[in-house]
């Protein structure tokens, strides 16, 4: 029988002292909060990153495959694609894999252009779809009206522009704009009407950009079906996005194309939030250091209350380590019943606020109008398991004051 383990198991709810029962008691909500907090911290912190990256993955793609030249040109400059190259790309498979990791490819083409209605103008870059163009994403951000209808031959005289874009030029769903193009030094004019108002939250992208019929575009500039300003690739996994991209760039593009991942494209969303991601460490830091703090102070505690316990097992001959083993002990148990109250909180909190989003925020200044969370279950069982192993082992050092008690005067101490 495991004797430090005997006597933790019966004497841990036995303190005489209700003072010694109360810093337990407070112990194991102070630590639950902690956790709790810890918990909200790593879900919205999570969900923040999931919900602004999908944002923009789903408005940019992935990977952009464009001329090597369009990054340092204000004039468009266009591609001339091969079916050879589209059904590379969609059968392509990384060496060591035989998984197609590409999920979905579509082509664009952008324009700038100055819209203008009644009251207004704005400048704004217009960007072409086709019929391959995934509308799984805007579906869920189309504020008022359709999407576009880009399967028929012809191209339609359809716009689809943000709210911010509809409220600065004062136009609604139903109504004409006139788009003025500037096209070999000719100025050119079409009117669209405006059939959707979307809000994706990206302000930078909302504001830039509106949407029409690719073919519109291509007949403007006199470009046939394949020329566009480039593609733009869906993986299926993310994380695979910068071998693709790698793959792609060495070994299926002309010389004078180039490829690069949204990441690389557009990095200061991300260098936003990686500066979050460091806010988020910080904060777990500062909370699990209060939290060894508080279990120190417990453990103390309870080791004074235990004085002459301690002087007992000295003198029947119980060494030092197992001694503070029964310490430890308790502090597990203390552990223990805070994780289980600090999840219930924590998670509590999470779902209410998935499920009502009562936290809002200034789209504007976060890119999203509530508090995102991320409920998976993985990242909090890791977190939990950190939180356990790291407090319980530190409390090896205040058992330390173990050693210093001498049996003499323990069996004295009531």
């Amino acid at each position: 029988m495991n004797l430090s383990a005997y006597i933790s198991r019966k004497t841990f709810l036995s303190f005489r002292k209700s003072f010694t029962r109360s810093i337990i008691r407070i112990s194991i909500i102070a630590t639950a909060l902690s956790l709790s907090v810890m918990i909200i911290s790593q879900s919205v912190y999570n969900g923040f990153q999931k919900e602004i990256a999908q944002k923009v993955f789903g408005f940019w793609g992935h990977i952009h495959i464009t001329d090597i030249q369009s990054k340092r040109s204000i004039e468009p400059i266009t591609i001339n694609l091969t079916d050879t190259l589209l059904d590379s790309l969609e059968t392509l498979k990384l060496p060591g894999s035989s998984e197609v990791p590409i999920r979905h490819l579509q082509r664009f083409l952008v324009f700038p252009s100055i819209v203008g209605s009644k009251a207004e103008f704005e400048g704004l870059f217009i960007k072409g779809i086709g019929s391959d163009f995934d509308w799984n994403f805007f579906q869920d951000f189309l504020k008022k009206g359709r999407i576009l209808d880009t399967s028929n031959t012809n191209w339609v005289r359809e716009l689809l522009i943000s709210e911010e874009t509809a409220n600065r030029i004062n136009v609604d769903t139903g109504q004409f704009v006139i788009l003025n193009f500037i096209v070999e030094n000719e100025r050119l004019k079409r009117k669209l009407k405006v059939v959707g108002i979307y809000n994706t939250g990206l302000g930078e992208y909302d504001r830039k950009f509106a949407l029409v019929d690719i073919k519109m575009l291509q007949e403007l500039i006199h470009k046939g079906p394949m020329e566009v300003t480039g593609l733009e690739l869906f993986c299926k996994d993310i994380n695979q996005a910068e071998s693709v991209n790698h793959y792609i760039y060495e070994n299926m593009l002309p010389i004078n194309w180039y490829s690069e991942t949204i990441r690389e494209k557009h990095p200061y969303i991300f260098e936003w939030l990686a500066l979050q991601n460091t806010n988020k460490q910080f904060i777990l830091f500062l909370i699990l250091a209060v939290c060894l703090i508080n279990m120190a102070t417990t453990v103390m505690i309870l080791i004074l209350e235990r004085t002459h316990m301690i002087g007992v097992l000295t003198v029947l001959g119980m060494s030092r380590w197992e001694q503070r083993k029964i310490f430890l002990r308790y502090a597990a148990r203390i552990l223990a019943w805070s994780i289980l109250l600090g999840n219930i909180i924590g998670y509590g909190l999470c779902f209410i606020q998935k499920k009502y989003q009562l936290i809002h925020l200034s789209e504007s200044d976060y890119y999203l109008s509530y508090a995102p969370v991320d409920l998976s279950v993985f990242p909090i069982i890791i977190l939990n398991l950190i939180f356990f192993v790291v407090i319980l082992l530190s409390m090896i050092i205040p058992s330390l004051i173990i050693q210093s008690i001498r049996p003499v005067q323990a069996l004295k101490f009531r």
